[in-house]
């Protein structure tokens, strides 16, 4: 039960109106008794006390509900008027329901009062009140929103925080595994080899190898980059993989028309191919051929990649935790898009299937052209 009052109650914003409130009883009620004790009004001190504590009770009561409404408002993103509209009928009936149910109580405490007078005196109290009603209600308000406000920009701060270290790892594990002497003495081996073969070629893989590089290190701090982008790194890492494994390793290629300017996670594929390569040869397995397709499906970008070779033997949630670039993969895309994204990876035809979903966004400059 608890749980569930915290999933719909944030207790220390709850804490905050309270002690906002309670400090203005404090200030209201010194006033009053100040204006009582100079101006010889007689006072039953004691329901003067109740009143005060009741009037914070039922505020407190009131601004609870005030806040979980609004809450929802927020989250299902309610245009702007009814958000006015909502708050500026609660703002009067806040008055309506503090003196209602304090006169309440005084009609069950006091059976022999006259419902008709006192009803005349909740109607003028209600009315000579309404406009100090209307300001606690309007700053109480203000409150939630600024509580709100803050806690959403730390959020966003700390998921920011959350997926630069992630996307920093990534680059990290791949400047690692590719700054690696096996793999540099491989890719200028093969240069090498090619010198007096084809200069034009062992030239290309150059450039490949430095742009690839500089790509890594130029992109570090974006979280999201655009698919030609992500594919422009891709392919000059293939082309030095395929000059190591030359003939035993092949790729194919296929992006649907129009998605250039999607937005895709940094390092999305690389980590993927990667593992292809290093886990997918075996002594039954000496060729492997990647297949790379990347569409839209309804409002949402689908990106397959089938290899064959070796197939996996473990089940998805292990390969998840191994640390094998799979595990960096799933924990950016789930800070990027919380649940709204898929990741499988599964054995299927002689293949390994890696299959992920997540939300269909473009980058500002396709918005601004127009070409959506």
């Amino acid at each position: 039960m608890m749980k569930n009052l915290k999933k719909h109650i944030d207790f220390k914003l709850l804490g905050i109106l309270s002690f906002a409130y309670a400090v203005f009883v404090i200030i209201y009620s010194c006033k009053n008794a100040y204006l009582r004790m100079h101006y010889n009004r007689k006072t039953n001190w004691g329901e003067f006390i109740f009143g005060n504590i009741l009037d914070w009770f039922l505020i407190t009561i009131f601004m609870v509900f005030i806040a979980i409404t609004t809450k929802y408002l927020i989250v299902k993103k309610t245009k702007f008027a009814y958000i006015i509209a909502f708050h500026l009928f609660f703002s009067f009936f806040i008055g309506a329901f503090t003196v209602g149910i304090s006169w309440g109580i005084e009609l069950l405490s006091n059976p022999e009062m006259e419902f008709k007078s006192g009803l005349s005196g909740v109607i003028r109290g209600y009315i000579g009140l309404i406009d100090l009603h209307f300001l606690i209600y309007l700053s109480l308000v203000t409150i939630i929103y600024m509580y709100y406000y803050f806690k959403k920009t730390q959020e966003s701060k700390l998921q920011t925080i959350k997926l630069q270290d992630q996307l920093s790892q990534a680059h990290l594990k791949f400047l690692q595994s590719q700054m690696h002497p096996h793999f540099l003495f491989n890719t200028l081996n093969g240069i090498h080899s090619l010198i007096d073969i084809n200069v034009e070629k062992s030239k290309a893989i150059i450039v490949d190898l430095s742009d690839l590089l500089r790509n890594v290190l130029d992109k570090k701090d974006q979280n999201l980059i655009e698919l030609q982008d992500e594919l422009d790194i891709l392919k000059k890492y293939i082309h030095i993989k395929k000059t190591r494994f030359s003939d035993q390793l092949t790729f194919n290629l296929e992006v649907e028309e129009g998605l250039e300017n999607v937005l895709v996670p940094n390092m999305i594929l690389q980590p993927i191919i990667e593992n292809s390569t290093k886990h997918g040869f075996s002594d039954t397995h000496k060729t492997i051929a990647v297949s790379i397709s990347i569409k839209k499906h309804k409002d949402r970008v689908k990106v397959n990649i089938e290899n064959t070779g070796r197939p996996i033997n473990k089940p998805q949630s292990s390969l998840l935790k191994n640390g094998n670039g799979l595990s960096n993969i799933n924990e950016r895309l789930k800070t990027l898009y919380k649940t709204d994204y898929n990741l499988k990876i599964y054995n299927r035809n002689n293949k390994v299937i890696t299959e992920i979903i997540f939300p269909l966004q473009f980058s500002i400059s396709e918005i601004a052209e127009g070409h959506l």
